[in-house]
């Protein structure tokens, strides 16, 4: 066990006091599968091009009990309008803004985990810590599940449309770089339809760590469309983990756009359990400096008729590293499948890096699957055609890595907000060297 995992599992809180004892039994056994294992290494597969050094070095600490900041500054301006906003600082929510639609609940996940909300135990209890990518692999959902308290449960009623709900993720500075543990629970029951749009943004400058979990159960019928907008200092690090179950003829759209950071981990993981379900997973991400992006997807297609997309840009610059994996897998018994993969990136330095691996394992009949990822840079005869235009060199060069990324936020539901996104794309876009 590296020295950080040591000094993490020695902090860890103790469960004498907690309540309901299904939760006390969460939250002891991942401690102890903590201390037993600590953080991922390089020795896990899933995490061979993602080191940890840079958070050792810093001195981390967890966040529990520690008193709030006095400088928490201001929160971001949201991406777009919403009915309902949370701002979530350090962790739990802030404050709540906006209008409560009918059938749509929202409780801070300590309040939820005492209301007897129906599936919320099930959903806690199903989130595994060891799995295919190994017990050690999965050390920072155990670290989240020891501390288990922070968060927010979202429920929307059966046949409700919830619209909107936008969550704007913020830490404060402190004195030393701390780790925030946090829980999102999203159940939508049949036929209802929600937007989760995550923005992360901290107005201060810091190098703390946020450790999120996304839990989402959709029933029949369901739809969510989740998009995950992230922006943070270069010096910060954000882990992310999803799980999303979908019932038959459920819809799960997910866009995630990482724009800034300095270390930046998404593993994100659909159950595809009843016919007719569709999947689809997006993302782009932009890389300078010595900023470094791993996203991880995997989707099981268990049930069959279902239908699956993933579907990355990248472009990175300077010294860069793009990580991405995705990999589909279709069980027995899940016929007339469809599932796509592709995933392209720019690399406009000689010294960025991107490391991308599609996988596929069919064991089904009538399958229709494809698979793609290339690494390259820009068309040279594109940039010369834009520079005859009237551009200079550096405009056609970002009119054209804008536009690469631009296909992914063009596919959101909402044209205003892609336009928004692909705004802030065009501001941070990455220059060639």
């Amino acid at each position: 066990m590296s020295e950080l995992s040591a000094q993490l599992a020695a902090t860890l809180p103790e469960n004498t006091g907690i309540h309901p004892a299904w939760l006390k039994t969460i939250r002891e056994t991942a401690a102890e599968q903590f201390r037993a294992h600590g953080l991922p290494t390089r020795k896990d597969e899933a995490w061979k091009y993602t080191g940890l050094a840079a958070i050792g070095q810093a001195g981390l600490r967890l966040a529990n009990g520690l008193s709030k900041s006095e400088t928490a500054g201001e929160s971001p301006t949201p991406l777009a309008e919403a009915k309902l906003q949370l701002n979530m600082l350090d962790g739990q929510i802030r404050e709540q803004s906006g209008e409560m639609p009918a059938g749509l609940t929202v409780l801070p996940l300590a309040e939820a985990l005492g209301s007897g909300i129906s599936g919320l135990q099930d959903m806690l209890e199903s989130l595994s810590l060891s799995g295919s990518k190994g017990v050690s692999g999965q050390g920072f959902s155990a670290l989240n599940s020891a501390t288990l308290d922070s968060g927010v449960v979202i429920h929307v009623a059966a046949g409700i449309d919830a619209g909107r709900l936008t969550a704007v993720w913020s830490t404060s500075r402190f004195e030393n770089p701390l780790l925030f543990n946090s829980r999102i629970c999203l159940i939508l029951e049949e036929g209802a339809r929600l937007e989760l749009l995550e923005q992360f943004e901290s107005t201060n400058d810091n190098a703390n760590t946020s450790n999120i979990i996304v839990q989402a159960d959709l029933a029949r019928d369901a739809v969510l469309q989740h998009i995950r907008f992230q922006q943070e200092s270069e010096n910060s690090v954000l882990i992310t983990r999803t799980e999303v179950s979908q019932r038959a003829d459920s819809e799960y759209a997910y866009f995630g756009f990482d724009l800034g950071g300095g270390l930046v981990r998404h593993d994100l993981h659909t159950s595809i359990l009843g016919e007719g379900a569709k999947s689809g997973i997006n993302g782009a991400y932009l890389l300078d400096g010595n900023r470094h992006v791993d996203n991880q997807t995997r989707v099981d297609h268990i049930a069959g008729g279902s239908s699956s997309e993933q579907y990355f840009r990248g472009v990175a610059g300077g010294s860069g590293r793009a990580v991405f994996n995705t990999a589909v897998c279709v069980h027995p018994g899940a016929d007339e499948t469809e599932a796509r993969q592709s995933n392209a990136n720019i690399l406009l330095s000689g010294r960025a890096e991107v490391d991308t691996k599609p996988e596929l394992e069919i064991y089904a009949d009538e399958v229709i699957a494809s698979h793609g990822a290339t690494v390259g840079q820009l068309d040279e005869l594109a940039v010369f055609y834009l520079r005859s235009r009237g551009l200079n060199e550096q405009e056609a060069r970002q009119l054209l890595t804008t536009a690469f990324c631009k296909s992914v936020s063009d596919k959101l539901a909402d044209p205003a907000l892609g336009e928004v996104i692909s705004q802030r794309m065009m501001d941070v876009m990455p220059q060639a060297d």
